[in-house]
């Protein structure tokens, strides 16, 4: 029996034969999927039968580390959802130095407004940890927004709210100090209020001095400068022996 599904199996059909472990790195198919990408920002609010017409041309692939997925320029005819692994987006200054804008980690989606606007990637993308990836594809994504305007709108909305938000985040970034800006990344990998906590840097030093807008060297001060108010790096782990005293130091700082 032909298998009624498509690639990316959001529902299992009835005389589905393909097994829930299909997806790459046997990832679970049907709710446990579906779940994970309902709980985007971009899809938030929306019905599943809703989420199934929008993926009608979704693709599962696992790419590796290095990988590009796309330079800046190329036809944006598709978006990405991050299942499992790392993938940066990033921009070439002049003298050829890459700028990192976003390290896009599970599950988190990139590259829909280019899609949908002005049909082009503006930046490049490329995958920095070994990944596993939902492709979708641009020609029933657009044809369901043309079809019902009610969703249409709501997707509009959650798309505004995102880049509300990512504008709040470069403008604090511009007017942060270095060490502010690093201390309140490291503030953010933890629910703590108080105490000692030990988060684990999410990418490499490199990466994480590209995306906060500082040089790699500039961080290693920064770091040694945090020694001072007890952060200490420990491998690829940072422990802050005091969260509410640097949670303070950054509410003055901001103010």
């Amino acid at each position: 029996m032909t298998c009624p599904c498509r690639q990316i199996c959001l529902v299992p059909k009835p005389g589905c034969t393909r097994p829930h472990g299909s997806l790459p790195r046997h990832r679970t198919a049907g709710p446990q999927l579906a779940a994970q990408v309902m709980g985007l920002p971009l899809f938030s609010g929306l019905d599943h039968d809703v989420l199934e017409k929008l993926m009608a041309d979704a693709s599962a692939l696992t790419c590796a580390r290095r990988s590009m997925l796309f330079s800046g320029g190329s036809q944006a005819d598709c978006f990405y959802i991050v299942l499992d692994g790392q993938v940066k987006l990033f921009a070439l200054t002049s003298d050829g130095r890459e700028s990192i804008v976003e390290v896009f980690t599970p599950v988190s989606s990139f590259g829909e407004a280019a899609m949908l606007s002005t049909g082009s990637f503006p930046l490049h993308a490329e995958v920095i940890e070994d990944a596993t990836l939902i492709r979708v594809g641009r020609r029933a994504f657009v044809n369901t927004l043309r079809d019902d305007h009610a969703v249409a709108y709501r997707m509009l909305v959650n798309m505004c709210r995102r880049h509300q938000r990512l504008s709040g985040e470069i403008h604090h970034l511009k007017h942060s100090q270095p060490w502010q800006r690093v201390a309140e990344f490291l503030l953010a990998l933890t629910e703590a209020a108080e105490g000692t906590a030990l988060v684990a840097l999410p990418f490499n030093k490199e990466v994480l001095a590209s995306r906060l807008g500082i040089r790699r060297e500039s961080l290693s001060r920064v770091l040694a400068r945090l020694k001072e108010v007890g952060v200490r790096t420990e491998g690829n782990a940072v422990r802050i022996d005091d969260v509410g005293s640097l949670r303070r130091r950054c509410a003055e700082a901001a103010h």
